[in-house]
């Protein structure tokens, strides 16, 4: 074989490779949403509701993802998915919601 055909080979081979590679797919990043309108936040039934329906999200969310969202190092840390992610949403509710979410 000659230095030209030994050429033409890899060009042909690195254009199949090139052809050929897979397509990325694109998954939406997993995610845990709160429905929290329909509470009275004023009253410590409401306020309770609000917490308990957190707990119910973050831990359906922990079940279903946890091993996807916790990093591989300490993933023998079980309460880091469930503390980080309600650290997350009680971070992302407005004012008042995360005030009502932490009285008592």
């Amino acid at each position: 074989m000659t230095m030209r055909s030994i050429l033409f080979l890899s060009l042909i081979m690195a254009g199949t490779c090139a052809a050929r590679e897979p397509e990325l797919v694109q998954r939406p990043e997993p995610s845990a949403r709160l429905a929290y309108a329909d509470l009275a936040l004023d009253t410590p039934a409401g306020r309770d509701a609000l917490r308990a329906r957190v707990e119910t999200a973050v831990r359906a969310f922990c079940r279903a993802h946890g091993d996807t969202v916790t990093p591989q190092l300490i993933r023998n840390e079980t309460g880091y998915c469930l503390d980080t992610l309600r650290q997350s949403m009680a971070d992302a509710m407005p004012e008042p919601v995360r005030r009502a979410y932490y009285r008592r």
